[in-house]
């Protein structure tokens, strides 16, 4: 049987499973993530809607196209308002765009920085999908 070592704990597992990155989702999802942001994200809606996002944005990470101008492939759906911010945008697939894991994490942080920084990224992240998109 095929094995590989894991980058988080070094042990080894089944090269078709995984190892520490489910458990790390999961534990996240019951102790750290709050109860009515999980709910969205297990509801089928944002199943339906993240299809759609992906579909929308051509599967690519419309923030490295914004600011480096390459073509890479995306991961997730990222809400330019987050659910906190606007609860009545969880599921609008304006407010919806797809981006890799690095480019979340990016994103994210900036959103941390700064509150005049987050308003002004959200702004530009808006636009750009407007003028990606073409609504």
């Amino acid at each position: 049987m095929l094995t590989k070592i894991c980058s988080k704990c070094g042990k080894f597992y089944p090269a078709f499973g995984s190892c520490c990155e489910k458990k790390r989702h999961k534990e996240y999802d019951l102790y750290r993530r709050d109860k009515e942001s999980a709910a969205v994200y297990r509801s089928k809606e944002w199943s339906i809607l993240t299809v759609q996002c992906k579909e929308r944005c051509n599967g690519i990470d419309l923030y490295i196209l914004m600011t480096e101008g390459r073509i890479v492939p995306g991961q997730l759906c990222h809400h330019i308002y987050e659910l906190d911010e606007a609860p009545d945008r969880r599921f609008d697939i304006n407010n919806l765009m797809y981006v890799s894991v690095k480019s979340h994490a990016a994103i994210h942080r900036i959103y941390l920085r700064d509150s005049y920084e987050k308003k002004i990224l959200q702004k530009k992240l808006e636009k750009f999908l407007q003028i990606y998109v073409g609504r």
